[in-house]
């Protein structure tokens, strides 16, 4: 299994988990990247990302 494709799994668990609004961290779905390869994307503080563009995730627990 690829990286992207672990990476896509651990954020589709977070997704499920935690509660994020849509301009933290939404799922995107499947669209093709720069080079036409179908990539599942992600939309990250805003910006739209494909998954293989992610290099890792850290975690940031907030305090209430």
């Amino acid at each position: 299994m690829k990286k992207s494709e672990l990476i896509h799994w651990r954020l589709q668990a977070m997704l499920r988990e935690h509660k994020f609004s849509e301009s933290n961290l939404a799922y995107l779905g499947v669209r093709e990247d720069s080079i036409g390869m179908p990539q599942h994307w992600y939309s990250i503080g805003g910006n739209e990302v494909p998954v293989d563009s992610i290099e890792e995730l850290e975690s940031e627990e907030k305090e209430d």
